[in-house]
C-alpha cells in the first residue's frame, strides 16, 4: 500500500506542475460583467486571510442584471460563507467569479456565452478572474485576448465528477476571497484558532490543531451541497458519539481477558501489494498470543485457496497457492468469489468450529462482501478488519482520476518509475475508489450473527479511520505510530490492536477511550479524507479544464 500512497502524491504533484504552452487558438474576449462605474480596483491582500479585494468591485444596486463576461460552463452557483456566488470556467486555465448575488437563473453545469445573464446583484459586485487558480487583474482581460492556454488534453468524459470536483475547487477559493474581504477578524480559522490557544496545553500540540482547523474551516464552509457532505455528517455523528458515546469496555475489565477456552480457526486475509513472500498480518497479529492454535491459522492466497503455512492437519484436500503482488491488483469481485468459497470450504472440513475472520486493507472489503455473500451457509464468528477502505480510498480515488491525465516530463517518467507494474491502470484502483465498487457498496453490512469490528488509524494517510468504518461493526480508532506513511502498514502490530481482537473474541465492546482522544480520532481522518478528496477534485478538475 505505502506504494500506492507514493504513487497518489506523484499523480497529484503532476496534476498541479503542469507547463503553460502557448495555445495555436485564441481565446474569446471578455467584457465587463455590468454596466456601472468601479468602485474599488483589483487589489491583492497583504497575507492569506488580510483584507483585499482580488477583484474589481462595480457600483451596482439590487436587481441589476450581471451577466457572464465570456463563453463557458457554470461550475459553481451557491452560498459559502453566507454570500451568493457564481463561476464560471472559460476554459485554458480561466475562471471568472461574480457575487454577492440574488436571483440565479443559471445552474452548474450550464453552457453560458458572453453576455448570458447569470443572476442579479445585491449591491456592489465583486468580479474576480483567475488564471491556474492565481488571481489576475480583470482589467487586464476585458476586450483583449489570451494566449496562454493550457493545450493538454484530457479523456475524462464524467461530466458530472467533474462538476463536483470543480464545484469543490470553487468553494475553496471563494471561501477564502470572502474571508479576505470580510478581514481576519470574522475569520472563523482566528476565533477557532484563539480558542485552540485556550485549550492547547491539554490537547494537542499547536502545530497539529492549527491544520485540523484549517480543514474544519474549511469543512463548515462547503459541507451544505457537495460531495464532502458525508464528511460533515460523519463530523456530526462523531461528536454525537462523544457526547453520548456507544458502549466500551473498562480497563480493568481488559487486563481480566483470557484466551477463549475452545478451539477456534482463523482464517486471515491480507491487502493490497501482498504476497506470500512476504509474512502479512499473520505474525503481526500475535494470534497465537490470542489462542489459536498454529495450525488454526490459516492464509488466503489471491490466486485461491489456502497460502503456504497452516491447516495441515485439517485442510489436506483444499487448494494450496502462492501469489505475488500483482495477483492482489485484479478485480475486486473476483477476489470476493475466491475467498467465500474458501470460507465454506474451511467450514466443510470444521464443521462446529468457531470460524474468525482477520482481514487487513483489501482483505477486509473482500471478506466483508464474502461474508454476507455465504452467510447461509457459514456461521462465521468473529471479524476483525484493519485499516480497510469500507467507503473507498481517497488514495485510490486520487490514482482513478490520474487515469484521466495525460502526464509527462519528469514527473510522468517519476510516476512510471514508481508503477513498473501497472498498478495506475489496474482494475483494483477503480474499484476501491470512493465511486468504485467500494464507494457503491459501503452500505453491505456484516450479518448481524457477526461480532465484527473495524479498526482503523488515526494518522493512517492510506485509508482514513472514518472510511474505515462499515454497517453491522463496531468501529475503534487506534493512535498507532506518528508516522502517517507507514501507519498503514503498521496498525496490525499495534498493542492496542492486540487488545481488541481479544476483547472481540470475548464477545465484548471496544476499549473504552477519553473524550480527547475521541475528539482526535475523529478531527483527524476527516482531515486527511477531506485533504486527499480535494487532491482528487485538482486532477479531476485540471484534466477538464487544460
Amino acid at each position: 500500500m505505502r506504494r500506492f500512497i507514493v504513487l497518489s502524491i506523484l499523480v497529484t504533484w503532476a496534476a498541479l506542475a503542469s507547463t503553460v504552452v502557448p495555445a495555436g487558438t485564441q481565446d474569446p474576449v471578455l467584457r465587463a460583467p455590468v454596466d456601472a462605474e468601479i468602485l474599488d480596483p483589483f487589489r491583492l491582500p497583504n497575507g492569506p486571510y488580510a483584507a483585499g479585494n482580488r477583484g474589481i468591485e462595480y457600483d451596482t444596486g439590487p436587481g441589476d442584471p450581471v451577466y457572464s463576461a465570456g463563453p463557458g460552463t457554470v461550475v459553481f452557483a451557491g452560498a459559502v460563507g453566507g454570500v451568493v456566488y457564481v463561476s464560471v470556467d472559460h476554459g485554458g486555465g480561466l475562471r471568472s467569479s461574480y457575487g454577492p448575488l440574488a436571483h440565479r437563473v443559471v445552474a452548474p453545469g450550464d453552457t453560458v456565452q458572453r453576455g448570458d445573464q447569470l443572476a442579479s446583484a445585491v449591491g456592489p459586485l465583486h468580479f474576480s478572474t483567475r488564471i491556474d487558480g492565481t488571481y489576475v487583474d480583470p482589467a487586464s482581460l476585458l476586450g483583449v485576448r489570451r494566449v496562454d492556454v493550457r493545450l493538454v488534453p484530457h479523456h475524462t468524459n464524467d461530466r458530472d465528477r467533474f462538476l463536483a470536483a470543480a464545484e469543490l475547487g470553487e468553494r475553496h477559493a471563494l471561501y477564502d476571497l470572502v474571508q479576505s474581504q470580510r478581514g481576519s477578524g470574522q475569520s472563523v480559522r482566528g476565533l477557532l484558532g484563539r480558542v485552540t490557544a485556550i485549550i492547547h496545553d491539554a490537547f494537542a500540540p499547536s502545530s497539529l490543531i492549527t491544520g485540523f482547523v484549517a480543514h474544519a474551516e474549511i469543512l463548515m464552509a462547503i459541507a451544505p451541497e457537495v460531495a464532502p457532505a458525508a464528511v460533515f455528517r460523519r463530523t456530526i455523528l462523531g461528536l454525537i458519539n462523544v457526547a453520548d458515546p456507544p458502549p466500551c469496555t473498562d480497563e480493568a475489565t481488559v487486563a481480566t481477558l483470557e484466551p477463549p477456552p475452545v478451539r477456534r480457526i482463523a482464517v486471515v486475509i491480507d491487502g493490497l501489494d501482498s504476497s506470500t513472500v512476504d509474512a502479512g498480518i499473520r505474525g503481526a497479529l500475535d494470534l497465537g498470543g490470542a489462542g489459536y492454535d498454529t495450525d488454526d491459522i490459516v492464509r488466503f492466497s489471491y490466486n485461491g485457496g489456502l497460502a503456504p503455512g497452516g491447516g495441515h492437519l485439517w485442510g489436506t484436500d483444499l487448494l494450496r497457492s502462492t501469489y505475488r503482488p500483482e495477483a492482489t491488483h485484479a478485480g475486486i469481485e473476483d477476489h470476493i468469489d475466491r475467498f467465500a468459497e474458501l470460507l465454506v470450504r474451511v467450514r466443510s472440513a470444521n464443521p462446529g468450529v468457531p470460524i474468525d475472520v482477520y482481514g487487513h486493507s483489501l482483505g477486509g472489503v473482500v471478506a466483508r462482501h464474502a461474508i454476507a455473500d455465504v452467510n447461509d451457509v457459514v456461521d462465521v464468528s468473529v471479524a476483525v478488519t484493519l485499516g480497510s477502505p469500507h467507503r473507498g480510498a481517497p488514495v485510490a480515488t486520487v490514482l482513478d482520476a490520474a487515469r484521466h491525465r495525460v502526464v509527462g516530463g519528469v514527473i510522468g517518467e517519476a510516476i512510471l518509475t514508481a508503477d513498473p507494474d501497472h498498478v495506475l491502470v489496474s482494475p483494483i484502483v477503480a474499484d476501491l475508489s470512493e465511486r468504485g465498487f467500494a464507494g457503491v457498496t459501503a452500505d453491505v453490512a456484516f450479518p448481524e450473527s457477526v461480532h465484527a469490528v473495524t479498526i482503523g488509524g488515526r494518522s493512517d494517510v492510506a485509508v482514513p479511520a472514518s472510511l474505515a468504518s462499515a454497517p453491522g461493526a463496531d468501529h475503534h480508532v487506534v493512535v498507532g505510530g506518528l508516522d502517517p506513511i507507514s501507519a498503514h502498514d503498521e496498525v496490525a502490530g499495534l498493542p492496542e490492536v492486540h487488545r481488541e481482537v481479544r476483547l472481540a473474541l470475548a464477545g465484548l465492546d471496544p476499549a473504552c477511550t477519553g473524550v480527547r482522544d475521541q475528539i482526535l480520532d475523529l478531527v483527524v481522518p476527516e482531515s486527511i479524507a477531506l485533504t486527499q478528496w480535494a487532491a482528487a477534485g485538482a486532477i479531476i478538475v485540471g484534466s477538464r479544464s487544460r
